[in-house]
C-alpha cells in the first residue's frame, strides 16, 4: 500500500438543482450492474481486500450494511466469470441538517477490471437510487490521491465543496493533476 501525506478528505455534493435529473448509468459490454444478493458478503470482503482502503472485517461490514438503504448496494459483475469486480453503496447519513442525506459509499473496482467505466456506472446507479428514494442531499468523501475516482465524480456531475482555504488549495492541486478547470467560485462553500 502506497503511503500518501495526510490531508483532509475531499467533499463533493450532487447539485441541488439536479435533484430531479434522470441518469442513464450505462454499463460496459461484458459486465452487468446488480443489487445485493444474500451471500455476496464474502465476495465483497475479498474485493475490498484488494483495495488500498483500511482493512475490512465482519464488524465493519455489519456497520455499513446497517446504513444501506433498500436496494442500495450495487455490484459490477463480469458476465463471463460471474465474478463481483466492483461495488458501491447508498449509505443513509442523518447529518442533523436534513433527515434525507445520503452518502455515496465504498466505491471500489478490482484493479484488473479498471478502464471499463465501472466506477462511473456504479456511482450513477447509487445516485439514481438516492434520487428515486427522494433524498434531498447526496454527498461523498474521498481522498485527494484517488484521482480516477475524483474524475469519475466530476464527470458524473458532482461538485467540489470548499470548506476552507486549505480545501481550496487541495482542490486546485487535484484539478491540476487531472486537467479539470479549477472554478471555486462556481462551487458550494460550507463553513
Amino acid at each position: 500500500m502506497t503511503k500518501y501525506p495526510e490531508k483532509p478528505q475531499l467533499h463533493m455534493i450532487w447539485p441541488p438543482d439536479r435533484l430531479g435529473a434522470a441518469l442513464e448509468p450505462n454499463t460496459a459490454p461484458g459486465y452487468v450492474i446488480r443489487t445485493y444478493q444474500p451471500g455476496d458478503e464474502a465476495d465483497f470482503l475479498s474485493l475490498m481486500a484488494k483495495m488500498d482502503f483500511d482493512p475490512w472485517d465482519d464488524e465493519k461490514l455489519r456497520y455499513n450494511m446497517a446504513r444501506i438503504i433498500p436496494d442500495g448496494w450495487f455490484f459490477a459483475v463480469e458476465r463471463a466469470s460471474e465474478s463481483i469486480v466492483g461495488t458501491a453503496m447508498c449509505l443513509h447519513n442523518y447529518s442533523g441538517s436534513t433527515p434525507f442525506t445520503g452518502d455515496v459509499g465504498w466505491l471500489a473496482c478490482d484493479p484488473c477490471h479498471r478502464g471499463h467505466r465501472l466506477g462511473y456506472s456504479l456511482t450513477a446507479h447509487v445516485t439514481a437510487r438516492f434520487l428515486h428514494a427522494g433524498y434531498s442531499q447526496i454527498q461523498l468523501h474521498t481522498e485527494y490521491y484517488r484521482l480516477p475516482a475524483v474524475e469519475t465524480y466530476l464527470n458524473l456531475g458532482y461538485l467540489p465543496v470548499i470548506h476552507s482555504r486549505e480545501m481550496s488549495s487541495l482542490w486546485q492541486e487535484v484539478c491540476g493533476q487531472i486537467g479539470w478547470e479549477f472554478t471555486p467560485d462556481a462551487w458550494p462553500r460550507r463553513e
